[in-house]
């Protein structure tokens, strides 16, 4: 049988007074914690849930828990940069999944064509990056890529903005010809 921790539990009082949990004689109190092991019974199951048979099963690459279908990428980045996380520090796994999910996320939105690119997403863009860099990722070759995307897509507003500005002087030369 798999265990799973569920995170922390909120106990009625009304059901485990507390000073029952803390009487060290109870059996509860475990190295100065409270430890409650509760075995449920799955009555039936209604419906199906993809993300709950996508979640239960991980796979450390680099020692990030990935997702299955994460590992190729995951893997990729630290081939292609080995000391990607040589300055990453939280040793909490969910806060190190959090921030390697943000930067898969970061090298998807960049691998995207610049036209399906908005100033939005570069934005939302250059924020995950600055978020993942400060939590110790070296991630300056990425920060070269979402440059060159911004760049790239600056030039292409320009180009836009240009064209507009010609369609404008031209109706008001209309307009003025039509006076």
């Amino acid at each position: 049988m798999r265990r799973r921790s569920l995170g922390r539990l909120r106990i009625s009082p009304e059901i485990f007074p507390p000073d029952k949990l803390l009487d060290k004689n109870s059996g509860f109190l475990v190295n100065g914690e409270v430890k409650v092991v509760a075995e449920v019974d799955i009555l039936e199951v209604i419906g199906k849930s993809d993300v709950l048979e996508e979640t239960s099963f991980v796979i450390d690459v680099n020692g990030f828990q990935v997702l299955p279908p994460q590992v190729k990428s995951v893997g990729s980045l630290f081939k292609s940069h080995p000391d990607i996380a040589s300055r990453f520090r939280p040793k909490n796994p969910h806060l190190r999944t959090s921030y390697m999910n943000v930067l898969l996320g970061l090298t998807e939105v960049l691998c995207q064509s610049l036209e399906k690119l908005s100033t939005a997403d570069l934005s939302d863009a250059y924020s995950a990056l600055q978020y993942v860099t400060q939590a110790g990722f070296k991630l300056d070759w990425l920060e070269k890529k979402l440059k060159e995307a911004g760049q790239n897509r600056l030039q292409e507003i320009e180009e836009e903005l240009k064209d507009l500005k010609e369609k404008c002087a031209e109706m008001e030369a209309l307009v003025e010809f039509l006076r």
